[in-house]
């Protein structure tokens, strides 16, 4: 049976008129060798990059093997594998697209339908003139150009999707870029198929778009989590998988971002998930998340060095946490390579609104006091630092405000405690004036009705200032009958605000 009838100088005309088709290759299956060498050599005449096969056997090897392949041309009766079944076995590959053509002499309806639901994109009967044949890869390298334009354009929202994140948090954008890129290097070791490795990447780029949802209370809290915090930043995953859910079509990259926080024996979160109940890509993302997290800096964290973090990682693998594969394949991508060079700067318009939403986050309440957690941002950045060996805080209270509440009504009262804090913070002004030459600071900030200060002066400019404070309290005292606690501890500069704040506030149950 002949494939195509003879249409003189037609193959010549044609040529390059398939610029999509012709950047990725053609498989030709076909048990007919006189068949298969003409239709190969008039595609090929086309421009087209194209590859024989005997049979559907070759035809899967080859289809294995070759994941640039996009097109296959199939007959339908081959020894060994026929067309059904090799259109059968291709849906089961982890491959890019596949485009499938069965030329066979069959004008059977019931072939054509059977064809079809094995996964044929088009169905040409023999005798073939090459026009027709060219004009059904016309059709074809059409519909590959919208689609190229498509995922060209999914990718640009899923980078607008990280950008938007990043206008809320900068740290989470930057985080995503090299999560992708990390992730994207482990899966070529993985042997991840082409397709398989943009999918990945996509997935990274948004897999904690679900943190636009979390309030800034938690998004933007310099310190450690406490339980409440903990769960509402756990809902970051499902939040951003409900956003993707019934949009996007491939639910891998759903799943990316619900479970790359899941763990393979079964502590991780939403859903607790075990063993190969979590996929490979997931794995994969898992790990380099975790690897980005504690090798970057952020304003709550110091960073540690890579191969701190590969230990951890193989600790973590080792207890049947992580995949211990993929941990390996990390350490090999790491070797030579260092993340943190994947560096993204949001502009200044971002810059300007990222610093209004913290100063906003860290006012107190109804006062123009910074939020004692301000230290801890302030700390992380070396704002703080220093060559001294020693700093003071000072906690101070007041013991008797319900009673003042009575005296003087709610609304007075929260009067009189801002009063004091501008008196206390006057003093502490004048005081630097005064000792401008000694370097060292004093910063007050306010604990809801507390007031709490950070100071790095020497010992005995400190005991100068402690009494000038101690003096406005009495102040308050005798005015407002207000009984006030005063207590200042010293502290080693090796000692972090943060555990230093814990030691002062360990009688108080709010904690930090």
């Amino acid at each position: 049976m002949r494939i195509y009838e003879n249409s003189k100088g037609f193959s010549t005309t044609a040529a390059g008129y398939l610029p999509v088709l012709s950047k990725y290759g053609v498989l030709v299956a076909e048990d007919v060798a006189q068949e298969r060498d003409l239709l190969v050599a008039h595609l090929s005449e086309w421009g087209l990059n194209v590859t024989g096969a005997a049979d559907g056997r070759e035809a899967l090897s080859v289809l294995i093997n070759d994941d640039t392949i996009r097109l296959l041309i199939t007959d339908l009766h081959m020894p060994e594998l026929g067309g059904l079944e090799l259109l059968q076995e291709v849906k089961n590959l982890a491959r890019p697209k596949l485009y499938s053509i069965v030329l066979s002499g069959i004008k059977d309806r019931q072939t054509l339908i059977n064809a079809l639901q094995a996964g044929a994109t088009d169905y040409m009967v023999k005798p073939c003139h090459p026009e027709q044949i060219f004009a059904r890869l016309a059709v074809l390298d059409q519909v590959m150009a919208l689609e190229e334009k498509y995922q060209a354009l999914i990718k640009d929202l899923f980078d607008v999707m990280g950008e938007m994140l990043g206008s809320r948090d900068p740290y989470s954008w930057e985080h995503s870029l090299r999560v992708a890129a990390i992730s994207r290097r482990i899966g070529l070791r993985q042997g991840l198929s082409s397709e398989e490795l943009e999918v990945l990447e996509m997935g990274c780029l948004i897999h904690d778009i679900g943190k636009i949802a979390i309030p800034d209370d938690v998004l933007l809290k310099p310190g450690r989590f406490n339980n409440v915090d903990r769960q509402i930043m756990n809902m970051h995953p499902t939040i951003g998988a409900k956003y993707l859910a019934f949009r996007y079509p491939d639910d891998r990259v759903t799943e990316i971002i619900l479970y790359h926080h899941e763990r393979l024996d079964g502590s991780g979160y939403p859903e607790g998930l075990k063993g190969n109940a979590i996929s490979p890509m997931v794995r994969i993302v898992a790990v380099a998340d975790i690897y980005e997290a504690l090798i970057a800096k952020r304003p709550y964290k110091t960073s540690i060095p890579g191969s701190q973090a590969i230990e951890i990682l193989k600790d973590e693998a080792r207890k049947g946490r992580l995949d211990q594969n993929v941990v390996e394949d990390l350490e090999e991508v790491v070797y030579d390579w260092n993340p943190l060079t994947i560096q993204r700067h949001p502009g200044r318009d971002i810059d300007e609104l990222e610093l209004f939403r913290r100063i906003t986050y860290f006012r107190e309440p109804m006062c123009s006091f910074y939020n004692y957690r301000y230290l801890l941002t302030l700390d992380k950045v070396t704002a703080l630092s220093i060559d001294r060996p020693e700093y003071f805080m000072i906690l101070i209270n007041f013991k008797n405000l319900k009673q003042v509440d009575r005296n003087w009504g709610y609304l007075r009262a929260d009067q009189i405690l801002d009063e004091i804090g501008e008196n206390i913070q006057q003093s502490i002004n004048d005081f630097s004036k005064t000792n401008r030459d000694i370097d060292g600071k004093a910063l007050l900030f306010r604990r809801a009705s507390d007031y709490l200060m950070f100071a790095n002066y020497p010992y005995d400019f400190m005991q100068q200032l402690s009494d000038l404070i101690q003096d406005q309290l009495d102040t308050c005292k005798n005015e407002w009958e207000l009984e006030t606690g005063f207590l200042l501890e010293s502290f080693p500069s090796t000692c972090s605000l943060e555990n230093a704040l814990n030691q002062l506030l360990g009688t108080d149950n709010r904690g930090i």
